[in-house]
């Protein structure tokens, strides 16, 4: 290969997706800032514009319409360009829709629009506005993909488009996301910046109270945090759905939602707080259902004397009921960069290119003004020799000719004396000259108006502003969203609305987990999985909570009530409500009592992990593992952890976590599976602040670490054996001994299995 053919792999693969980074960026994924779209949705509105479906005409089938823009102007996939239309046609989707849809176009409840060959569609009144005067040279001109036809690189936009609707996408390395607005709103921030010598943010936020959503609902967000998303261009705003209390007979009251966040899907959601009704995590509500048509219903039924606030305080807390929406100003300047821009910035450049836009049309119209008053004055010149001209054009023999005799007879150019030529002769014989006067009288007024706006800026300012306010009286609206600022729900305790239940459940040897209601007989009669058996049982109430420790050191704390019951079957793998790593299993279960608290009866013969109230010492615990290291540690309490667990010890290479238990003695007692054990003073065990491996507690040789006990020189402990059987000892036949020894042989010739 030729040396000059050889480049860096590195240079060329950076200089590449350099490319296609930039061509996402500008050609797919950004909105412009002068007209507020993407060239996908100019494209369509465009085309739908050449194919004569204006606000006035017929539907058109959307099939054809993706045909057009396919076909000429957007050589992508028709499923992306189709989307593309169905939002434009969404009322729910777009503040102000700019296609006017007829057929499915889908729902809030995230329902799929229909094909493109069964549903229609047209512009909308307020789209004229955004194709107005687009034959007036008002914009420049591009060819298309394959350089056929030409389309525009911008749109004439008269409505602030990209505040007013919105727009969100991703590019590489970059993304937007603008809230909509409301057009009056917006609109008089705008014709404020025109009048104000030195504009800010905080002058166009005296108008613009903050975004307003096609959905509703109210803004949570103080003046502060907007004014200060507006200033960088980044930010959010928190949106709360808006609800009220239906009286009904007999003092019975029901929650009426009336509408939900922008973006939230409506049946989602409604599935949500069923799955919150089924869980009986909030007992005050007893049912939902969706009798929504046009306008968002959504009832909730709730027990009577039910406090609702504190109801619809929690649904806001755990459901989509209140959302965050992203703010970010990042869009294409007139020049083609990429920016991210403040709201005074994206103001600015709108209006400036309102400017342009009208300095270019007058010109365009005065042009055509000019060139018709340069024909009108050859009409006059005719008019009054009629009968000369008629006859220079009979005596002539050909087109050309007739062409000069005119123009040498009497002084014309060629595009006066061609237009003569070119009107028919009944109209030529017809013509009057008042009415040829009172047209030059006509044009020649509107030229000089036009070029006395085009002489001052000030009066071209003036036709901007009365533009703007012509959109506003035709479309201002009211706003949909409302403005509240911060507002503090009703504060609640989520443990109150759990339901006192008490509960059992079950644990097996390889981790499938039963919650139970009632429990006929023993736990440890229930069937098992093939080469499962049973591990341990609590019984609990509802607003108590478990701790599970795994054999990688890891605790796992979980409210009862969020546990699944179980219907039948053997339960639910534990791997299912934790994120446990490979191999990792469950070695203890133990009881947390909450404010239902566990019998005394049932604590007694259960582990139990019952802290001292606040104030007192706090409560130890010592882990030990199978290769005999341990420690103590102080644990005040146990919180609820994520799904990831709390890692309460450190583990060498294939060593395992045996047991966690509370510190109830002032002696440790630990034997091995080879039959040794050790007894020890509790200070002999070191007391670590945080995680790890701790010292080494007694020697195992060739064998584990069975169980360890706490216990004092009175105390009997029962050691299981391999064989099934047991073994009583007495802590008094033990001597005491320091840590890391071997201890004495308490079982000669049988292993060792647990302590009981």
């Amino acid at each position: 290969m030729p040396k000059e053919n050889i480049s860096d792999l590195q240079e060329e693969l950076e200089n590449r997706f350099l490319t296609y980074a930039l061509s996402t960026i500008v050609s797919r994924s950004l909105p412009d800032v002068r007209d507020g779209l993407k060239p996908i949705h100019r494209r369509i509105l465009y085309a739908m514009d050449q194919m004569g479906v204006s606000s006035a005409a017929k539907y058109v089938k959307s099939a054809k319409i993706i045909g057009e823009v396919l076909g000429k102007y957007h050589p992508h996939g028709d499923a992306s360009t189709y989307e593309s239309m169905v939002r434009m046609a969404q009322d729910f989707s777009m503040r102000y829709p700019l296609v006017d849809g007829k057929g499915n176009f889908g729902s809030m409840d995230g329902d799929a629009p229909a094909a493109y060959r069964y549903t229609e569609g047209k512009l909308t009144p307020i789209t004229s506005h955004l194709l107005a005067d687009l034959k007036k040279e008002t914009v420049d001109f591009r060819s298309n993909y394959d350089n056929t036809l030409k389309e525009p690189v911008v749109l004439p936009s008269g409505i602030p488009n990209l505040l007013v609707n919105g727009a969100s996408g991703i590019a590489v390395g970059m993304a937007c996301s603008f809230p909509s607005h409301n057009l009056r709103e917006v609109i008089r921030a705008l014709t404020d910046l025109i009048e104000n010598p030195e504009p800010s943010v905080a002058g166009m936020l005296k108008h613009i109270k903050g975004p307003d959503f096609p959905t509703g609902g109210t803004l949570q967000t103080s003046k502060a945090d907007l004014k200060k998303a507006y200033e960088t261009g980044t930010g959010a705003v928190r949106i709360r759905g808006t609800w009220e209390l239906e009286q009904l007979p007999r003092g019975r009251q029901q929650i009426i939602i009336t509408s939900i966040p922008y973006g939230v899907n409506k049946a989602r959601m409604i599935e949500k707080i069923a799955e919150i009704i089924i869980g009986k995590k909030l007992p005050p509500l007893t049912d939902v259902r969706d009798e929504s048509d046009e306008a968002v219903r959504v009832v909730l039924e709730i027990k009577t004397g039910a406090d609702h606030e504190k109801v619809m305080s929690y649904l806001v807390k755990n459901t989509e009921l209140e959302t965050q929406f992203p703010i970010n100003f990042t869009c294409l300047k007139p020049n083609g960069e990429p920016e991210r821009l403040s709201l005074l910035d994206i103001g600015l450049y709108f209006l400036d290119f309102r400017k342009q836009v009208i300095t270019r049309r007058l010109n365009h119209e005065l042009a055509i003004l000019i060139r018709r008053l340069h024909l009108l004055e050859g009409f006059a010149l005719i008019f009054n020799d009629l009968d000369r001209a008629l006859a220079l054009i009979r005596s002539s023999k050909s087109r050309k000719e007739a062409h000069e005799k005119l123009k040498t007879g009497f002084g014309l150019d060629d595009e006066q004396t061609t237009a003569i030529l070119e009107i028919p002769l009944y109209r030529l014989v017809s013509m009057e000259i008042g009415k040829i006067i009172a047209e030059q009288k006509e044009k020649t007024a509107e030229k000089e108006r036009i070029e006395a706006i085009l002489k001052s800026d000030r009066k071209i300012w003036t036709e901007v502003r009365e533009e703007l306010e012509n959109i506003d009286k035709q479309y201002g609206d009211k706003r949909k969203t409302a403005v509240k600022g911060a507002v503090e729900l009703a504060t609640f305790n989520a443990d109150d609305f759990i339901e006192h239940e008490d509960v059992h459940l079950v644990l097996s040897e390889n981790g499938w987990i039963r919650k139970l209601k009632t429990l006929s007989g023993d736990a440890a009669s229930l069937k098992f999985k093939e080469n499962d058996a049973f591990l341990t049982a609590l019984n609990l109430n509802t607003r108590d909570r478990v701790a599970l420790v795994t054999s990688f050191g890891v605790l796992y704390v979980q409210k009862v009530h969020n546990l699944p019951y179980t219907r039948s079957g053997f339960g639910e793998p534990v791997q299912h409500l934790f994120k446990f790593s490979d191999g990792e299993q469950v070695i203890q279960m133990f009881s947390l009592p909450g404010e239902g608290g566990v019998a005394e009866e049932d604590a007694k013969k259960q582990l139990q992990l019952d802290f001292p109230a606040s104030g007192d010492a706090p409560r130890e615990c010592m882990v030990a593992t199978r290769k005999g290291y341990g420690f103590r540690f102080q644990l005040e309490n146990i919180e609820e952890t994520t799904r990831s667990g709390r890692k309460i010890m450190s583990l060498g290479e294939g060593d395992r976590l045996l047991a966690l238990l509370p510190v109830s003695g002032p002696q440790v007692f630990l034997a091995t599976t080879l039959g040794k054990g050790l007894r020890l003073d509790v200070e002999q065990v070191s007391m670590l602040s945080g995680r790890g491996r701790g010292v080494r507690l007694m020697k195992v040789g060739d064998g584990e670490l069975a169980g360890f006990c706490f216990v004092d020189e009175k105390t009997k402990v029962t050691l299981a054996l391999e064989d099934g059987s047991n073994r009583a000892i007495r802590m008094a036949d033990v001597p005491l001994y320091n840590r890391g020894s071997q201890g004495v042989k308490v079982s000669a010739r049988k292993k060792i299995v647990s302590i009981q």
